[in-house]
């Protein structure tokens, strides 16, 4: 779940029809598909599941593709953990961006629900504790995915 905040790091109050017409667009899980190498995607998290396995494990890649729901394709990336490549920790960020800005690109309402969070902080709150991609409860982690829609929403305003 994406939350935003103001340069204070307050979290923005925003009622559930404003989150799920403003805000959801954003996260990896909304339906808003793309196009990578010649292939689409129903979600960005297949897209990036995908990454994970398509040059060494083609199999593991295409039940990605065809996986029914987001968590579906995120379960199987994790169930496969073991098989990513070995320079995943080096890579997983740029192709993470690589992703979003597609989706971005992709997708007019994604592109104008990212710039009107103007110049807030946007955040994943990770309700399992993956601070590596976004926040706990107390607001602490590292937030990468955050960082990544913030760094392609500031290079669009340019």
């Amino acid at each position: 779940m994406i939350k935003i905040f103001d340069n204070k790091m307050e979290e923005l109050e925003i009622k559930i029809m404003d989150y799920l017409e403003n805000i959801y667009p954003l996260e990896n899980y909304s339906a808003f598909g793309l196009k990578m190498e010649e292939i689409y995607f129903q979600t960005s998290e297949h897209a990036f599941q995908y990454l994970k396995f398509y040059k060494t494990h083609p199999d593991i890649a295409n039940e990605i593709i065809d996986a029914y729901s987001p968590n579906d394709a995120r379960n199987i990336g994790q169930k496969h953990g073991n098989l990513k490549p070995s320079n995943w920790l080096d890579v997983k960020y740029k192709k993470m961006e690589k992703v979003l800005r597609l989706k971005v690109a992709q997708n007019t309402e994604v592109k104008e629900k990212l710039l009107a969070t103007n110049d807030n902080i946007i955040a994943e709150f990770c309700v399992d504790q993956d601070t590596e991609w976004g926040i706990d409860e107390n607001n602490n982690g590292e937030n990468n995915l955050g960082k990544i829609l913030m760094k392609i929403r500031d290079e669009l305003k340019k």
